[in-house]
This record gives structure tokens, C-alpha cells and sequence, in this order.
């Protein structure tokens, strides 16, 4: 796989949603350090200067977006502002996301509350700000759109006894990943005859907030799969989920 160096990405713009640490810093340093312009979408604007700091001084263009991806009419209210100041959107990265229930949980067990706030937050969050956005992201001449995922959301996974995820239980978690996969594949399939291209990527067990100190991949090598797909060339594929394991790098599923 490779980034697609033919691309003009001096004026490009990437937005990327819980931008503020982890995972989705790293996305947008590594954007950034390809020229892209940097929308940082975050709860609390006022609480990442450092990370804007920390991007300025490798002379990258960026900007904060105030975005709660649990709260719709943020998400509504974030657009309505950005549409006043930007033409088109050349790169979408649906990055936030929760993990609300504890590790092994039943599905027969799983409190309500906690499905519904991951709900909120990885999918409902994440399909409105995609459908409010397509009209600027179809303007422009090579529309991505990422959704961060997971290997915990494959189906084949799941129910597969030699998967690495088949003994893991996260069920409101696993739920919404596996509804964020079924919508990427819907939005490819009716903008497949634009320039936009919309795939999934799962970055692996991260060393993240989320992923802990535990996990075997860094942030830096989470990014690659996700910064590929955002530039992915005009023949580049669409509607399709990519993995980066451990041991398997990037992987169609």
C-alpha cells in the first residue's frame, strides 16, 4: 500500500473528530506533515493548546472545531459553523469513539445506558456528521472519508474460533463498530460515482487511553492505515475495511 504523493495537498483539508489526544492526534500530525490544513474537532477547544503547539512547530496549518460526537445538535451546530468558513472538505476522519461497559460483559447483561452512550458517540455521532458533510466533501476533486473501526467489529471475527477477537466480549462496543462497517460499505455504495471514497480502518491495539499501556502497537504505526485510506488515489478502493495488526499490517477484511 502507498500514499498517494501525486496528490496536491497544500490546500487540502482534513477534519478529525476527537483530535485532542491519542489516536486522532497522531492522524493529524501525520496529515499535517503532508500538507494537509488540520481541523482538530474536540469537545473543548480551550483544552488543546498544546497540541496545537505542538503542530505549529511542525509548520502545520491548523484550526479547532468545537464537536461533540455524543451530542447531535453539536454535531449540527459544529457544521453549520465550519460551512461558513471553508468551501469543501477533502478528508473526513471519524476517530472518536468510547468504551463505555467493562471488559467480558454478557450481551444479556449489558446496561442500557452504557449502550446507548456508545451508540451515541461511535455511530449515531459519526452518521450524522458524514451525512451533513457529504455535500462538502463531494466538492471536492478527491473526497476520503475514514471511519475508525475495529477488528472487535468483524463479524467473520466474532464467530470465528481462531480469530484474535473471538474471546473478547465488549458487546455495546463490538455492536457499534460492526454498525459503523455496514454504513461505511452504504455511503460507498451512493458515492461511488463521485470522487469520494469511504473506508474503514481498524489501527489495531493502539497505546492509548483506550487501548492502555498493555497494547503492542504505537500510536505512530495505529495512524498508518487510517492516513492511507485519506489519501488514497483516484483508483484506490472503496466501501472495504482494512486492518493493522500486529503482524499483518494493513489487511482487507
Amino acid at each position: 500500500m502507498r500514499l498517494d504523493k501525486s496528490m496536491n495537498k497544500q490546500n487540502k483539508t482534513a477534519l478529525i473528530t476527537g483530535a485532542g489526544r491519542g489516536l486522532g492526534f497522531e492522524i493529524c500530525l501525520q496529515l499535517g506533515k503532508l500538507g494537509y490544513k488540520i481541523i482538530l474537532g474536540v469537545r473543548d477547544p480551550s483544552a488543546v493548546g498544546n497540541q496545537i503547539n505542538n503542530l505549529e512547530k511542525e509548520q502545520i496549518k491548523c484550526t479547532t472545531l468545537k464537536l461533540d460526537m455524543g451530542d447531535i445538535s453539536s454535531i449540527e451546530l459544529a457544521v453549520e459553523n465550519l460551512t461558513k468558513e471553508i468551501s469543501c472538505l477533502d478528508v473526513l476522519v471519524n476517530n472518536a469513539g468510547t468504551f463505555e461497559e467493562d471488559w467480558g460483559t454478557l450481551p444479556s447483561e449489558l446496561n442500557f445506558t452504557d449502550l446507548k452512550r456508545t451508540f451515541d458517540v461511535n455511530f449515531f455521532g459519526p452518521y450524522r456528521l458524514t451525512q451533513l458533510l457529504v455535500p462538502l466533501i463531494k466538492k471536492s476533486p478527491q473526497g476520503r472519508i475514514v471511519n475508525i473501526s475495529s477488528d472487535m467489529g468483524s463479524l467473520e471475527g466474532i464467530n470465528d474460533p481462531n480469530s484474535l477477537v473471538y474471546e473478547v466480549m465488549g458487546p455495546a462496543y463490538q455492536a457499534s463498530k460492526v454498525s459503523i462497517n455496514s454504513i461505511t460499505a452504504l455511503f460507498a455504495k451512493e458515492l461511488r460515482d463521485t470522487n469520494c471514497k469511504v473506508n474503514s480502518a481498524s489501527p489495531g491495539w493502539c497505546k492509548t487511553d483506550m487501548g492502555t499501556d498493555s497494547a503492542p502497537l504505537t500510536v505512530a504505526k495505529g495512524a498508518a492505515t487510517p492516513v492511507w485510506l485519506a489519501t488514497l488515489p483516484n483508483d484506490g478502493p472503496t466501501g472495504k475495511f482494512f486492518s493493522s495488526t500486529r503482524d499483518k499490517g494493513r489487511m482487507e477484511w
